[in-house]
């Protein structure tokens, strides 16, 4: 069984916020043809429409989740913005926290 496809904001098929990029990729339709049918259909009705044209796309933009990134790839340059980093790896390495550091004796050091 394919997998399903989740509806999220494209990061590699974007010009403003990757919404249209996104609903492009989750129905199998052409990006480009979208966002021109997109700003035309906003454009050429009347005004109330514009702002609600605009209302969609900022909604959507907000709640549309970001696409999950490529396993492999480093943080992009607009992650260098956002406050948080990606979590770290596991390495297989002990992590030592609440350590003190204490001084060691001269006559200990010989193993005396």
């Amino acid at each position: 069984m394919a997998a399903k496809k989740r509806f999220v904001r494209s990061r590699t098929n974007r010009l403003v916020g990757g919404v249209l990029g996104g609903i492009a990729d989750h129905f199998g339709w052409n990006a480009n043809l979208l966002r021109v049918i997109y700003v035309l259909v906003t454009l050429f009705t009347p005004f109330v429409h514009v702002i609600l044209g605009l209302a969609v796309y900022v909604i959507l933009y907000t709640f549309m989740p970001l696409e999950d990134r490529a396993e492999g790839s480093g943080p992009s340059f607009s992650d260098l913005f956002r406050g948080a980093s990606p979590a770290p790896k596991d390495s297989g390495r002990k992590v030592i926290h609440d350590v003190t550091e204490q001084d060691v004796k001269d006559s200990h050091k010989d193993g005396e």
